[in-house]
């Protein structure tokens, strides 16, 4: 957090400001009435009052979104409430416009926060449904997995410090559940001949986990930090919004993945017109004794295959773990996809996730 080139983008907002710390009446010992920036900063260091904490993380949360992604996601969500229009001539630095919308539609600015942490994950293990069965009230559902991930979470974490917040967009309903421990944030300011630190006591949560449900085919992407945890969500998710603790428990519910598509004779990424897809990397299993491993990098690792006599040698092989670098028309820097088992697909989704995985669909690595 450099709050010393956040504040300087407040020059000439400071109502914006002093609505902010307006939000804690009475829980801040400064007078907001007289606020300027330089007794902002001062304030920041050496402030006191009951929710000094508490500022400090919303503070931390609005930096979050001080960023081009965060700005997109910040005009989208208040797009999605008729009426509200903190920027109607888009002029505002995105410091500001994080700011005050933090400050006067907490709502709005929860969905900007929730969606744009979604994109950041990339780490996703798919399970199919047992039927295509919509979530019919996801606030209500979100309230039931809330109470039971307290009961989990206190259980094997000794910590009931859970959030659990949804967001609708199009056919997938989102959850987004933020929990475990509580770690300390640090304000840094840099000078010409000062660097001072600022470790108030700023709790922000540790861990975010990420469940996106398809309510037209079914299917559940997760993402946690440990597999025990995948598997606890995953039941909660499927008790609390899908009525049956053994939605994707059935046979094959992790067979989302088909690599062995890629050790086909004439497999080839095929992509549309200017896009285009090579296989990077790749790690296989040979059928024979003593089960020879290889990893292979390459910018094209079908055709190194080829010049080494290998190719042929993926159609008796398990294959563990592949990666594809996809580009798009006019995005030079492409798209890093990785897949391992029979479930894990992990890649940005901040762009072009619908045709990642059309691609994957294309070439029968993702089991449609």
């Amino acid at each position: 957090f450099n709050a010393d080139r956040f504040i300087a983008k407040l020059q000439g907002h400071e109502a914006v400001l002093r609505a902010f710390l307006g939000l804690w009446p009475g829980d801040l010992d400064v007078d907001v009435t007289s606020l300027d920036l330089a007794k902002f900063r001062d304030f920041v260091v050496n402030g006191t009052g009951s929710a000094v904490g508490e500022m400090h993380e919303q503070l931390a949360r609005v930096y979050d979104l001080c960023r081009p992604e965060g700005q997109l996601h910040l005009v989208a969500a208040c797009d999605a409430f008729p009426g509200y229009r903190p920027d109607p001539t888009g002029e505002l630095h995105v410091e500001v416009l994080s700011l005050k919308v933090r400050t006067e539609h907490e709502e709005a600015f929860n969905l900007a926060y929730d969606r744009y942490n979604m994109e950041q994950a990339e780490r996703f293990a798919e399970f199919r449904g047992k039927t295509a069965k919509p979530i019919d009230d996801p606030a209500a559902a979100a309230k039931r997995l809330h109470a039971a991930l307290e009961v989990l979470f206190l259980d094997d974490k000794q910590s009931d410090n859970v959030i659990v917040r949804q967001y609708c967009e199009g056919e997938r309903t989102n959850f987004i559940v933020y929990h475990e421990q509580r770690v300390k944030a640090e304000l840094i300011f840099k000078g010409k001949k000062t660097k001072l630190k600022i470790a108030p006591e700023i709790f922000r949560p540790a861990q975010q986990d990420f469940i996106s449900y398809n309510n037209a085919t079914g299917r559940v992407e997760i993402e946690t930090r440990y597999q025990k945890e995948e598997e606890s969500i995953r039941k909660k998710f499927a008790a609390c919004c899908l009525d049956d603790e053994e939605f994707f428990e059935k046979d094959q519910a992790s067979a989302c993945l088909d690599l062995t598509k890629i050790g086909g004779p004439t497999f080839a990424p095929r992509v549309d017109d200017g896009d285009s897809a090579a296989l990077v990397g790749l790690r296989f299993r040979i059928h024979q004794q003593p089960r020879p491993s290889f990893i292979v990098r390459s910018k094209d690792v079908l055709r190194t295959l080829e010049l080494y006599g290998l190719r042929g040698q993926l159609a008796i092989s398990d294959i563990e773990w592949a990666a594809f670098k996809l580009t798009f028309r006019g995005d030079e820097r492409g798209k890093r996809v990785e897949l391992s088992g029979t479930n894990s697909v992990r890649f940005k989704r901040v762009t072009r996730e619908d045709d990642v995985l059309r691609y994957l669909k294309k070439w029968e690595v993702l089991i449609a």
